[in-house]
């Protein structure tokens, strides 16, 4: 992010979202969501947030890139929407692939899964509530687990209590050892 860091708190309030909680059809395994269920689950002509989220970690991961940038989020959201229309029967995923070679990712950012410490979202919760649900997919693409770790609101805070015990650890490595 050059000018302003890009708040995920933000982008979430605009879209009407304030927690990093999960409903349980908004949990995707990102290497199988199709085209036809990331166009329906749109919210009044709004593509799907938490969808796009777990899609953009999942391929951050895939793709070698460990930055979570807020600023092209909607951007690739309104782009794979478009583009997913006419081909409702291909994964969600190869249509993200395909987009972020017009809308790539920052050089630098905020919110990165090799060093985001538990510190750093402890400094800014709000902002960093889509970077968690980013990071279960980033680490989902990285072990070639198709299940979010955060199956319930209990495994959630289980997380996040488990960062608040270890302030100096990678947000990335505190969830690889909740989600054995």
């Amino acid at each position: 992010m050059i000018k302003k860091p890009a708040c995920f708190l933000s982008f979430l309030l605009i879209c009407g979202i304030a927690a990093p909680a999960l409903a349980a059809d908004e949990k995707i395994d990102p290497a199988t969501y199709n085209c036809a269920a990331f166009v329906t689950s749109s919210i009044d002509g709004t593509p799907p947030l938490f969808e796009g989220l777990q899609l953009d970690g999942y391929a951050a991961a895939q793709g070698g890139v460990v930055i979570a940038d807020a600023n092209t989020l909607q951007p690739m959201l309104l782009a794979v929407s478009d583009s997913c229309a006419s081909k409702p029967a291909e994964t969600a995923l190869s249509h993200w692939k395909e987009m972020r070679k017009y809308i790539p990712y920052p050089d630098e950012g905020q919110w990165r899964a090799d060093k985001t410490t538990c510190a750093d979202y402890a400094a800014n919760e709000d902002d960093g509530s889509g970077f968690v649900i980013w990071l279960d997919a980033y680490n989902r693409a990285k072990t070639g687990k198709a299940a979010s770790v955060f199956d319930s609101q209990e495994k959630l805070d289980q997380f996040l209590n488990a960062c608040k015990a270890s302030p100096d650890s990678l947000m990335l490595d505190v969830l690889a050892k909740n989600a054995k």
